[in-house]
């Protein structure tokens, strides 16, 4: 989703109000945790208790609103960066200032299940993504050969 200035300041003011702001999702970036149409909940973006594995919102350089996983800080001239990266793609995101992140998710509310990422479940999804960079390779690898799949089925 593309998020001008106001955009982002409607979402930090509804943050600010009430709590929270849910998203719905789009794209296949962290498939197969997130699917087009889950609704996310996002609450403030604060440093405390942030924590390797956590999902972040943010507007990247581009303008995009993205919610991708955090794995590591960097500095940058005495900058504090933050890398992130989809659960579903073969390299980290460019990095982040403090600026441009929003939130943290909180929950994910899919048909008929709403995951809390404080559960076991997603605890345990995190700790994988984070340790198992290969995992993100080959999930990169299924998409790509599905979306040629999809491909040679729709010419036929």
């Amino acid at each position: 989703m593309l998020a001008n200035e106001h955009t982002v300041r409607a979402i930090r003011n509804l943050m600010t109000s009430k709590g929270y702001v849910e998203i719905p999702s789009h794209g296949v970036s962290m498939f197969p945790l997130i699917r087009t149409g889950n609704i996310c909940r996002f609450e403030p973006f604060t440093d405390s208790g942030l924590r390797i594995g956590d999902i972040l919102l943010y507007v990247s350089d581009k303008g995009v609103l993205v919610g991708h996983r955090y794995l590591r800080q960097a500095a940058d001239g005495g900058q504090m960066l933050y890398i992130c990266k989809g659960d579903s793609q073969d390299r980290d995101d460019p990095p982040l200032r403090r600026e441009q992140l929003i939130g943290r998710l909180v929950l994910i509310r899919k048909k008929r299940i709403e995951l809390r990422v404080d559960g076991v479940l997603l605890a345990c999804w995190s700790r994988m993504m984070v340790r198992m960079p290969l995992l993100s390779i080959g999930i990169h690898w299924y998409l790509r050969a599905a979306r040629k799949l999809r491909g040679m089925k729709a010419a036929t």
